[in-house]
Parts: structure tokens; sequence; C-alpha cells
């Protein structure tokens, strides 16, 4: 059926060692690069999604710190530090002679 195939000269293709070689490392200089390419998309894919992760959890620490100071600021009233004072500590408003004014001179 192909009795013609070995026997053909003219249709052999026949590469010499340098351009083999001219080839070889044209391939391998592509393949380098599209490696590059591919690696440069996979990295921000990667860079993108850590992004995200540490954008909720700076959005937490927002919401965290909000509710902290809320908190810091109802038990450092004045109104709940007399609360306090009267019903734990046991003090109380001081009489009109027990009032000592100081005054002094410049």
């Amino acid at each position: 059926m192909f009795k013609w195939f070995p026997k053909s000269k003219k249709n052999q293709f026949h590469v010499t060692t340098r351009e083999y070689r001219l080839v070889l490392m044209a391939v391998v200089g592509l393949m380098v690069v599209a490696m590059a390419f591919v690696w440069s998309n996979i990295r921000l894919v990667g860079l993108a999604y850590e992004y995200e992760a540490l954008n909720e959890t700076h959005q937490t620490l927002l919401r965290e710190n909000h509710l902290l100071r809320v908190e810091w600021e109802s038990l450092r009233s004045l109104d709940r530090v007399e609360l306090l004072a009267k019903n734990e500590i046991g003090l109380r408003e001081p009489t009109s002679g027990q009032i000592v004014t100081v005054f002094l001179k410049k």
C-alpha cells in the first residue's frame, strides 16, 4: 500500500543539527514565555483571593473596634460612675458641713 513512501527521496524531511537546535531553542523560548505568562496570571488570582480575605478581616476588626469604643464610652459615663459609687462602694453626697473651700492666692 505504501510502497512508494520509503523510496521517495523528494518527500523526505531532512533537518540539519543546526536547524534542529535552532527550532528546539525557539520552542523552549516560547514555552518559557508562555509559562511566565500563566504564572503571572495564577499569581494575580492568588493575590486577589488574599486581598479579599484581608479585606474581610479588616472589616471585622473595624466593626469590633466600633463596638469596643461604644462599650468604653458607656463604661466611663459619669452617670454610671456615680451609680456604682453610691450602690457598690457606699459613697454618698457630702453634707454642707463636710465641704471645705480652699482659695489659692496668685
